[in-house]
């Protein structure tokens, strides 16, 4: 545990980080790691090391034995690797080791290069200052897809644990084993290193954005998103939407755990429609079960064709409308590039005196919804209602507006078509809304 300590404090805790440390070290044959591979991962192939984080630092104990979890590392294929490397059995287990720590700490080097560079240079930076011979496992898989990149396309998976960390896959023949060792540094999956996210057996809850998610681009949901939606119901999961729309069936989800009823002010109201008469540009109130508007336009019909909203009663007056049913959210549509350049910048002036804020769902509209009224705040109260933890929510989106239910969730999954902001945002990424994304999601993470 000596060597475990000095490589922490010489660059992967912060002087202020600092204190006691536990960490579980296993050492075992090839079928041993290969049970755990398959148990855990489904893979049954032997792997040189496996990371299994123990908690979220947030929720350890100040003052207590910092728990970091399990490290477990297959002398035989350790074996083989450090012949191949040229160094000693110790040598290899001293970079096996480095690399399972240094995810058990909180990096991955799956999420991108930037994040693959500064991993490497952190296991270089320790062993160069503890003086171990050899160099690190990125950098040996980087150096050896260089020399030879048929050989070096294995793929990364993930190891089991509240946030999995990342091993490096070997071939199933024993004779090709050193030939791959740490290959394929790029990720099919990756996950942020400090959020708990567990597989299968800890998801009770699938939270789903609507538009650009579980509907495709003809708003449609998929067969293969029906059939894996009512597989993970029946596996016991919770399946709830997690949309702006004002869907009757959704509606009647939400309010009997509080997640309705929250309005806007009437003279953000008026403001409104007063400036979509003046600029000419569509606007729907959200009442409900219903919704309404000052003119009827082709986005307005839109609204009910293309997304399932009901068609907006076109009312006589700004009075009548605030004569009415409160407003739940205010929608604009128009031209995306008007949307960007007018729109956007007037109505987050115009919100910040009215308790309000702007959310976008897609390119052509713009939402107007009371502040703090998100789809992470719904997630959170969803969550307190079901008795449930962060850690047991898989929420999936697309949208700018899905940014605080993937970062509300224990595990937050874009879909292929996700704005650039969800991408970096999320834990993993999946295939688009056109093709199977919900599917894959479920399959990989909950089936």
């Amino acid at each position: 545990m000596h060597m475990v300590h000095q490589a922490i404090e010489l660059g992967t805790l912060e002087p202020e980080q600092s204190c006691s440390i536990e960490l579980s070290v296993v050492l075992c044959d090839d079928k041993y790691i290969t049970e755990l591979n398959e148990e855990w991962r489904g893979k049954a192939l032997a792997t040189d090391v496996l990371s299994f984080p123990a908690a979220d630092w947030d929720d350890l104990i100040p003052h207590s034995p910092l728990a970091l979890g399990d490290v477990v590392i297959s002398l035989d294929t350790a074996q083989r690797q450090a012949a191949e490397q040229g160094h000693s059995l110790q040598d290899e287990c001293r970079i096996l080791l480095l690399h399972g720590l240094l995810h058990l700490l909180g990096h991955d080097h799956e999420l991108g290069d930037t994040e693959a560079e500064s991993m490497a240079q952190q296991e270089q930076d320790i062993m160069q200052k503890l003086s171990w011979k050899g160099i690190g496992l990125i950098s040996s898989a980087s150096n050896r897809q260089q020399e030879d990149p048929q050989q070096a396309g294995t793929e990364v998976e993930q190891s089991r644990g509240n946030t999995p960390g990342s091993t490096e896959e070997t071939s199933t023949s024993s004779s090709t084993f050193s030939s791959n060792r740490g290959s394929g540094v790029t990720a099919s999956t990756s996950f942020s290193g400090r959020r708990q996210a567990k597989w299968s057996s800890d998801i009770r809850l699938l939270a789903l954005d609507m538009d650009g998610t579980l509907l495709d681009t003809n708003s449609k949901v998929l067969p293969s998103s029906v059939k894996a939606i009512k597989a993970a119901i029946e596996a016991g999961v919770t399946v709830c939407l997690a949309t702006g729309k004002a869907r009757p069936a959704a509606l009647s989800a939400l309010t009997p755990v509080g997640l309705a009823g929250v309005y806007l002010e009437k003279s953000l109201v008026r403001a409104a429609f007063e400036y979509s008469i003046r600029e000419n540009v569509s606007l729907s109130g959200f009442l409900g079960d219903e919704c309404v508007t000052m003119r009827y336009t082709p986005e307005i019909q839109a609204l009910r064709d293309v997304y399932y909203e009901p068609l907006a009663q076109v009312m006589p007056s700004v009075d009548a409308i605030l004569n009415g049913p409160p407003v739940m959210k205010l929608l604009f549509m128009t031209d995306p590039k008007v949307i960007d350049a007018k729109l956007k910048p007037d109505w987050q002036r115009l919100v910040v005196d009215h308790n309000a804020e702007t959310m976008q769902a897609v390119p052509n509209m713009l939402e107007l919804v009371p502040d703090g009224v998100n789809k992470g705040s719904g997630m959170r109260k969803l969550l307190a209602n079901l008795e449930l933890p962060v850690e047991a929510v898989m929420a999936i989106g697309d949208g700018g507006n899905d940014l605080p239910l993937l970062k509300s969730a224990g595990l937050g999954i874009a879909m292929g078509n996700a704005v650039p902001e969800v991408l970096a945002a999320a834990d993993a990424v999946v295939a688009n809304n056109n093709n199977d994304g919900i599917a894959e999601a479920i399959e990989r993470f909950i089936l």
